[in-house]
């Protein structure tokens, strides 16, 4: 078949269309469509840059092709790349300057926020999984890097301290149901701190408020079982762990704390409300 015969997607892929925009920007349509509308080019458009900026793992400050070039690579026209840009640009996504080629921005950690908060909201039934689900595998790995690195610095690591501080309060405030929660989370927060983890800082800072919020929830749960003091037992173990060097056993305890959260709120106790990680 000549390539005047070829079908037009495959003369648009001959072209040199990237498979990112091929994915966009050439799906099946209705044959009964005779062209996909403004609206959907432009959204499969802005899929596609962002696509792109993952693709090729653009960061903070690097520019994007010209709107010229991206409205070749995609197959669209210019004005269709400007609309795509322009609410990339609305988004905080990108920067669009006069005269310059758009650039990627900093991630906007108030985007992550929303995005993430929102996801958790909007899943009726599931929020708690969710939450789990994000939390979980990375607490886990902190606990084991926050061993890692006090092992290798010894006991008076830059933060043991702070981590012993906070075990004592928390131990203090096990009957106060508003103080011993913020106490929790800062306990989390710092054990990222020492694993440097800036993926589960960013989990924790984005989905803070229903975090917070689901703690409390769990804690009127363990109060009406009389499980209030479990946890804590819990965390003794997984901060005795980490300081002790031994990153086996901190992940094993911070899994096992991880568990035994998911149970309570699986608990008939915990059914009809809104329970969360403590």
């Amino acid at each position: 078949m000549s390539s005047e015969q070829a079908p037009p997607s495959e003369q648009t892929r001959a072209a040199g269309l990237g498979d990112t925009a091929w994915r966009y920007l050439t799906s099946p349509v209705d044959p009964s469509d005779q062209a996909l509308s403004r609206e959907t080019l432009v959204g499969r458009a802005r899929q596609a840059v962002l696509d792109l900026i993952d693709d090729e793992g653009l960061d903070a400050g690097d520019p994007l092709p010209s709107a010229g070039a991206l409205a070749e690579r995609f197959a669209v026209s210019k004005a269709v790349v400007r609309e795509a840009l322009s609410a990339l640009d609305a988004l905080g996504i990108v920067e669009i300057s006069n005269g310059r080629a758009a650039r990627v921005r900093p991630t906007d950690s108030s985007l992550v926020r929303f995005s993430l908060s929102r996801t958790i909201r909007t899943a009726p039934g599931e929020g708690f999984a969710t939450l789990m689900d994000l939390r979980s595998p990375l607490e886990v790995r902190a606990a084991a890097l926050a061993a890692r690195r006090i092992g290798a610095a010894g006991p008076s690591a830059d933060g043991a301290g702070a981590l012993r501080r906070l075990l004592e309060e928390m131990g203090e405030a096990l009957g106060d149901s508003e103080a011993y929660p913020r106490l929790d989370m800062r306990l989390h927060a710092e054990i990222a701190r020492l694993a440097d983890s800036p993926a589960l800082h960013g989990v924790l800072d984005a989905v803070s408020a229903p975090l917070f919020r689901a703690m409390r929830e769990l804690r009127v749960t363990r109060e009406a079982r009389g499980l209030v003091g479990a946890e804590h037992a819990e965390h003794v173990r997984i901060v005795e762990a980490i300081l002790a060097g031994d990153e086996e056993a901190a992940s094993a305890a911070m899994a096992e704390h991880m568990r035994a959260v998911e149970a309570v709120d699986r608990s008939p106790a915990a059914q009809g409300s809104s329970p969360g990680p403590a």
